[in-house]
């Protein structure tokens, strides 16, 4: 007999100064999840007037992201919901709107390592804040392999450690997982419930948010 899980589904999109974007999961639907783990496939859509729309391939999946946070139970869930969607913090944020995740995933390797390994390496300390952000803005080799990390004169000082500080904090978080792309797979398990955001970069900088509540 499986046991009853809560998946509470977010959209948060970022609105654009005239038209904004419309994000939606579009999958998982409505059902019952059993066993003690389970392969959820997730779809989420975009659609823009000025960018696109994903099922066009218009959109870059690069740009979207789902933020999976589990909780204690439905009900946890429902506050979380209750407090709104907020703005990513500055270091999330500046990791989307550079090229970040084309070298780094957030739990597995890429080119570069992941931002799990980086923060297993870095204890969260302000030397090593300083350090591994130095290496971002100036570049590396040997430090994590053959594979070269590109320089990123674009980013001030401050801006690369602010990407730094929430890498080391966030990187190895138990609760909280982030997929690239608006189509994949996450695991779940059957202790508590999922609280499940999608988000998309638009430019425009505002917030919005689509919200629903799907029970599993």
């Amino acid at each position: 007999m499986g046991k009853l899980l809560v998946l509470i589904l977010a959209g948060m999109l970022l609105l654009q100064e005239n038209h904004p974007p419309v994000v939606k999961i579009m999958v998982p639907n409505e059902g019952r999840l059993t066993g003690t783990d389970a392969q959820v496939h997730y779809v989420i859509s975009v659609s823009d007037k000025e960018d696109g729309d994903s099922k066009y391939d218009e959109i870059n999946s690069k740009e979207v992201l789902l933020e999976v946070r589990r909780v204690r139970d439905g009900a946890a869930g429902q506050a979380v919901l209750k407090k709104g969607v907020k703005d990513d913090p500055p270091g999330l944020a500046l990791l989307r709107t550079n090229n970040c995740f084309n070298c780094h995933g957030f739990d597995s390797k890429g080119i570069g390592p992941s931002f799990y390994d980086v923060s297993k390496r870095y204890p969260f300390t302000a030397g090593n804040i300083s350090q591994v952000a130095k290496r971002v803005r100036e570049g590396s080799t040997g430090v994590w392999g053959k594979v070269s990390m590109p320089t990123h004169p674009e980013l001030q000082q401050k801006e690369a450690e602010e990407v730094v500080r929430w890498v080391l904090q966030h990187g190895a978080a138990q609760d909280v997982n982030y997929y690239v792309g608006m189509d994949g797979i996450f695991k779940v398990n059957n202790k508590g419930a999922y609280v499940l955001t999608a988000s998309y970069v638009d430019h425009g900088l505002k917030e919005g948010k689509d919200v629903r509540v799907i029970l599993r």
